[in-house]
């Protein structure tokens, strides 16, 4: 909560809110991009009760609309009667699975006016995606998840990205995560604005999760008055956190529950921040971490 309240501090109201369940992260990585362009909060949520907090910040924000990401398993119909309690226009996008619900978000809210670029990311881990989405956010940039070790992108994810009109796709993370075949399968479709021209596809990785996400956000900020840290070891107080450095322009990196490592030191410098956000309590991020302390690995 503390997370929207500093996203929308003086909000008397907002027009929309995003809710997810705070127990697995696919929903939530697909979703953080699309509310930041709504401009909504994303808030968490048990699969089986909506929290107090969570029910005071609906109050507070008082949204003409909630949109619930993920099917009945993810949020249920107990939580959904709660929201619809709360708000007179409650929406649910889901899909048959977390690839067919990210589909599902990214059309519903970028297919009508499409996009020149998006983010690829697997859809059976979390930190690639985490920093995608906080990039994205700030670029109104779709993030759509993959089945990263399949050979190719499947027919629903080709025929999107045609709609979306993309003419560039980042993919975030190493072959292992987003293999090689989904990569040349990408840069096998034409493009929107010459479409004779193929689609220009950059794989953003490194030799490990904290790595690619350095990588991601090298690519996507050259300046940022705040940089935003989350442990890369879990993801609950990232994912709110995803849409909310989104939301502020900033980049999101992930790093060890311990220290930071150099790269991202290097960054905060290159980027001329003068303001580190930690999304986490001291078991997320130690107090290593608050004094930006190296990692020496």
């Amino acid at each position: 909560m503390n997370v929207s309240k500093k996203a929308y501090p003086t909000e008397s109201g907002s027009d929309v809110a995003y809710i997810v369940t705070g127990t697995t992260f696919a929903d939530a990585l697909s979703a953080a991009p699309a509310a930041v362009k709504e401009k909504a909060p994303l808030l968490l949520t048990t699969p089986d009760a909506l929290p107090a907090s969570v029910k005071t910040e609906l109050q507070r924000l008082s949204p003409g609309k909630i949109v619930i990401v993920g099917g009945p398993n993810s949020v249920s119909p107990k939580v959904e009667a709660e929201l619809e309690k709360l708000s007179a226009n409650v929406v649910r996008i889901s899909g048959a699975d977390r690839y067919e619900a990210s589909r599902n978000v990214v059309d519903a809210v970028f297919g009508t006016d499409g996009a020149k670029n998006a983010y690829v990311a697997t859809g059976a881990n979390f930190p690639d995606a985490l920093s995608a989405s906080a990039a994205g956010g700030s670029t109104s940039t779709p993030v759509l998840l993959v089945n990263g070790g399949a050979p190719s992108i499947d027919t629903p994810t080709t025929a999107l990205l045609g709609k979306l009109g993309v003419d560039t796709v980042s993919i975030a993370g190493g072959p292992n995560s987003v293999s090689e075949g989904v990569k040349a399968s990408i840069e096998a479709l034409n493009g929107k604005t010459d479409p004779t021209t193929k689609v220009v596809v950059t794989r953003l990785s490194g030799a490990d999760r904290f790595a690619a996400s350095i990588s991601i956000n090298n690519s996507a900020f050259t300046w940022a008055n705040t940089v935003y840290l989350a442990t890369g070891l879990n993801y609950p107080d990232a994912l709110a956190g995803a849409a909310l450095a989104g939301l502020k322009g900033s980049p999101l990196y992930v790093v060890p529950g311990d220290c930071v490592p150099q790269g991202v030191l290097a960054d905060i410098d290159r980027l001329g921040a003068g303001q580190v956000t930690l999304l986490g309590g001291p078991n997320s991020l130690s107090a290593k971490v608050a004094s930006l302390t190296a990692c020496t690995f």
